[in-house]
């Protein structure tokens, strides 16, 4: 009886949630892979970064790859990290030390 109800309220829930939630609004002009666009042009930088995120080192980023991680506009970095909104600040604040 119980596993009838589950059933019928998973779907349900489901669908509240996805008709609930928002996207991040786009930035006018900017595709997001645009915005990465400096960072591809140094080897290895956006593997050393997405890295980091997921082992939760940062020390093993590269100074050539801070740079053009600070070099990125605001926006782009919010968009971009929306996944890990804790992650820019805390790479800014080691970046902005090794520079």
């Amino acid at each position: 009886m119980w596993t009838n109800k589950f059933f019928f309220l998973l779907p349900v829930a489901c669908m509240a949630v996805l008709s609930t939630s928002q996207t991040l609004p786009s930035i006018p002009g900017q595709d997001p892979a645009d915005c990465l666009s400096s960072l591809e042009v140094i080897p290895n930088c956006i593997s050393e970064i997405f890295g980091s995120i997921i082992s939760g080192h940062i020390g093993s980023i590269g100074h050539s790859c801070c740079l053009a991680f600070l070099g990125l506009n605001a926006n782009c970095v919010t968009q971009t990290f929306a996944f890990a909104p804790l992650f820019p600040p805390t790479l800014r604040d080691h970046c902005s030390q090794q520079s």
